[in-house]
């Protein structure tokens, strides 16, 4: 019987310790980024899909010289809504591998963006 247990002892070893060796490459975190070359109709189609939104004003070069970009409580008329209890929204854009992404900061959605090449931020 203490055989029988040795036995299932170091081959349960042997197996786990197969297992361990045999792991794949630790997934790539997702890095800050910066877009290549503006791209302002992705980043905009990809946040507007985040908050669900008709339409969002963004700069032509957004995400272009920061990681980060945060929309404002703006009305249609181009004035701060004062009266808004929404804080405004913040978005940053981030790189695995050669795939772009963007990420609601509030609730961490997170959305690929399409179309777009992006470099890791090095700042």
């Amino acid at each position: 019987m203490k055989v029988y247990f040795l036995l299932i002892v170091v081959f349960s070893a042997a197996l786990l310790n197969g297992c361990i060796s045999q792991g794949a490459d630790p997934t790539p975190k997702l890095q800050h980024a910066l877009l290549v070359s503006p791209n302002k109709m992705a980043v905009s189609n990809a946040i507007k899909t985040l908050i669900h939104m008709q339409q969002v004003q963004l700069a032509d070069n957004v995400f272009t010289t920061s990681s980060t970009v945060t929309l404002s409580n703006v009305n249609n008329n181009n004035v701060i809504d004062t009266q808004s209890l929404n804080n405004p929204d913040r978005f940053e854009l981030m790189i695995k591998g050669e795939q772009c992404y963007i990420r609601h900061l509030d609730s961490k959605a997170t959305i690929e963006l399409k179309n777009a090449e992006c470099k890791i931020n090095e700042l």
